[in-house]
């Protein structure tokens, strides 16, 4: 393989990674945005949509890869409600500090309930679009499950930017983020657009952790680096601002695939961090700012 093909393989890699990456780390601003909460069980809702997805297929072998994604986003966007209602709501009233220490429980809680049903070495989600090579660019190769991951992630993007834009209910849960008490006397209930945001954040979360699992094997540990990854993304684009999570995402996607793959892994954090200390001192407020969902 050229250096040409090589770096255009590992851009296409980074393209379907930073897909990935946005859909968790939309879903991470989600509740900066609207319950102003750092969400610390974000990257566990990914995993834990990982497993599901792997679960799903094995327990059935009528049930195929997008039914086996669909029964897993449902499952942990319930799991999402239950952590709200559960977790989060009686403490709200306690502080910034009480919710984001509960998440924090409830990640670990998360974990370990992984641990227990999936003992042992990661697993494997296997579907027959992964057999499926296409070279759409001379010798750079792309399996269906890629391309499907990439379109999937964008179409879901694409469907929750007219939801926030176009509906009347993601309006309302704009104007939350922007001010709750200007929200509530127009007739917004607050507590349900931050039940939504919980929602939402956990169903994106799985969606990601669905469409991952057939290009990586997947640990009940993986939950840790998808939220550093979440907030990294957020770093770079903008604190609540959903489509910088989208411009963040890729950039992330394609640093750790370019310089993975053409220096060395070692070279991914020195330059990912690099990047957001040159970030945090020309724009603090990330690249397209903090402006809000």
């Amino acid at each position: 393989m050229s250096q040409y093909d090589l770096v255009m393989q590992q851009i296409v890699n980074g393209l379907v990674l930073g897909s990935v990456y946005v859909l968790i780390a939309v879903g991470f601003t989600l509740c900066l945005g609207v319950l102003k909460l750092i969400n610390v069980a974000q990257g566990h809702f990914y995993m834990l949509g990982a497993f599901l997805t792997y679960q799903a297929l094995e327990w059935n072998t009528n049930i195929n890869y997008p039914m086996a994604i669909i029964i897993s986003v449902l499952i942990v966007s319930f799991a999402g409600l239950f952590v709200h209602y559960v977790g989060i709501w009686p403490v709200q009233s306690r502080g910034q500090i009480a919710p984001i220490l509960t998440t924090v429980a409830l990640a670990f809680m998360i974990e370990n309930i992984a641990i227990i049903c999936w003992p042992g070495s990661g697993r494997n989600i296997e579907t027959a679009l992964s057999d499926n090579v296409r070279n759409p660019f001379g010798q750079v190769h792309v399996t269906d499950q890629r391309m499907m991951t990439f379109v999937a992630a964008i179409c879901l993007m694409a469907l929750l930017y007219l939801f926030l834009q176009r509906t009347r209910v993601g309006k309302a849960l704009r104007a939350t983020t922007q001010n709750q008490m200007s929200a509530s006397l127009m007739g917004i209930n607050p507590e349900y657009m931050r039940a939504l945001a919980m929602v939402l954040s956990a169903f994106l979360a799985a969606a990601g952790g669905g469409l991952i699992g057939p290009l990586f094997t997947i640990v009940p540990n993986m939950g840790l680096s998808a939220l550093f990854k979440a907030m990294i993304v957020v770093l770079i684009g903008g604190m609540g601002n959903v489509p910088g999570a989208l411009v963040g995402g890729l950039i992330l996607g394609l640093m750790e695939t370019l310089i993975g793959g053409l220096w060395s892994a070692a070279w991914v954090n020195v330059a990912v961090f690099g990047v957001i200390i040159l970030i945090l001192i020309v724009r603090p407020k990330g690249l397209l700012g903090s402006k809000g969902i």
